[in-house]
């Protein structure tokens, strides 16, 4: 599930440290496709480097080139301390079985801060939010944490109006792309993952009417993928019919 926090987590100090104000930012890539993980990403900086920040080129991840992507991703590993939580498609589905996306990412978003109030709880936790309603997500948020006093800055579209949740968005982003790069040395061509994509949907239809299966890539309680399995079960029904 996770790429790297875990032993963070695990081996982080229990004591609030320095009061110095820190600065988070949260957001998350991969919600929507119906291939591969979904990323929670989370950028910290101490709030009197936060300047160093406007001298980047920071939007939202998917406004940005490819290139310009990776080079920032760099330079915010270097700036920043980054976190992230990579949650595969199996994951997803087994946690689909009793709650909702909306909450599989809160509670991936709180056990990053978490991790944060733990080091410092003088902290500002900026999060793109993921539900309609901003105050809803914001309450159901810091009903998670740890400390209920920290600030939260819950809004649609930070990614766009806060530096420090472009930051994360970056980072969650090519994180992603990464792991998209690797299915693809195993299983060709593949497209973004997301259902629209018509290389995504000619991939998944090959290899299911192949192997009869989806592959472990797929998230199987997604529409598609429920949808191809019927296709499959009504056409060997009417082959045999025949």
């Amino acid at each position: 599930m996770s790429e790297d926090i875990n032993n963070n987590l695990n081996n982080s100090d229990n004591s609030n440290g320095s009061n110095e104000k820190i600065i988070v930012g949260l957001d998350e890539a991969g919600r929507g496709p119906v291939l591969g993980p979904m990323v929670i990403a989370s950028v910290k900086i101490d709030e009197k480097n936060l300047y160093k920040l406007n001298d980047l080129e920071l939007k939202d991840s998917k406004q940005l080139s490819k290139k310009k992507r990776e080079e920032l991703y760099i330079i915010i590993n270097e700036m920043c301390d980054v976190e992230k939580i990579v949650i595969d498609p199996e994951t997803i589905d087994k946690q689909m079985e009793i709650i909702n996306l909306n909450k599989i990412e809160l509670g991936a978003f709180s056990k990053l801060s978490n991790h944060f109030i733990r080091e410092n709880d003088n902290i500002s936790i900026y999060i793109d939010a993921c539900s309609s309603s901003e105050q809803s997500f914001s309450n159901q948020f810091k009903a998670k944490l740890i400390n209920k006093n920290v600030e939260i800055i819950a809004e649609h579209k930070a990614d766009e109006n806060y530096k420090i949740v472009s930051a994360a968005s970056i980072i969650a982003k090519v994180t992603r792309d990464r792991v998209i790069e690797e299915y693809k040395e195993t299983f060709g061509e593949i497209g973004s993952g997301y259902p629209s994509d018509p290389k995504t949907k000619k991939f998944l239809k090959d290899y299911v009417y192949e192997n009869r299966t989806l592959p472990k890539i797929a998230r199987k309680s997604w529409a598609t993928s429920k949808n191809l399995l019927k296709e499959i079960e009504e056409s060997k029904i009417f082959q045999w019919v025949k």
